[in-house]
């Protein structure tokens, strides 16, 4: 018998009539499971709130000299520039017109909605707006690229910049994950009904077998009597 010292009164877990009572509510552990699953799937499809993405991709264009070859000194230059980028695009300049042109009351919507970073440490950086709404996910980065590009010319007279990747409208949720979520549903299920197995297990104070009878009482046992089921 596998065996483990749980408290100082020498209450035991037997391995094996755990795994037994187990396989005995083997039925309940899958339908629990499965139920977990199901209500995670259901909560998941029905009442939690879907968010969509979109993005934009902003490539900074290193200078080309005459021969043809970019110049070295300036794509130095653009590398040390992104991190300015990043910073003047979540400024208040551009959000609150942002805000302004696409009639949202509150900026910080756009700045919370607003996901700008820096792509392997390269010249490129990535614009994108996750809402509740993909139209208006597409309308936030469209328009927040658009302002910065024409603020950078207009009072910086910065031209190098383009948009690699334009914003589309994505119809497909980029959260919550139904399979993930699915998952834990099932995972969650699994894990009460083992342990309400268990709690059942290690509070049934009943003795099963002569050899917990012998060593509760303390005395051999002499006669067994048979228990049959209808």
């Amino acid at each position: 018998m596998d065996e483990i010292n749980k408290t100082n009164d020498e209450i035991e877990i037997d391995i094996s009539a755990l795994m037994k009572l187990l396989k005995k509510n083997i039925k309940m552990i899958v339908i629990s499971t499965v139920l977990g699953a199901v209500i995670a799937f259901l909560v998941t499809n029905f009442f939690m709130t879907k968010k969509y993405a979109s993005t934009a991709r902003i490539y900074l264009v290193p200078k080309v000299t005459e021969q043809g070859v970019v110049d070295s000194t300036a794509l130095n230059s653009n590398s040390k520039m992104v991190n300015n980028y990043m910073s003047l695009m979540q400024g208040e300049t551009i959000l609150s017109k942002v805000a302004e042109d696409l009639n949202i009351e509150d900026v910080e919507e756009v700045k919370n909605s607003l996901s700008i970073t820096n792509v392997n440490e390269t010249e490129i950086i990535d614009v994108k707006a996750t809402t509740d709404d993909p139209k208006k996910s597409q309308a936030i980065v469209s328009k927040t690229v658009d302002i910065f590009f024409k603020e950078m010319q207009e009072k910086l007279d910065i031209k190098n910049m383009t948009i690699s990747d334009q914003p589309k409208v994505n119809d497909v949720p980029v959260s919550p994950s139904k399979k993930m979520n699915t998952a834990i549903g099932a995972m969650a299920g699994l894990l009460l009904s083992c342990g309400y197995v268990f709690l059942q297990y290690l509070f049934d104070k009943r003795l099963k077998t002569k050899a917990e009878a012998e060593s509760f009482l303390g005395v051999p046992v002499l006669g067994e009597i048979p228990w049959f089921e209808d």
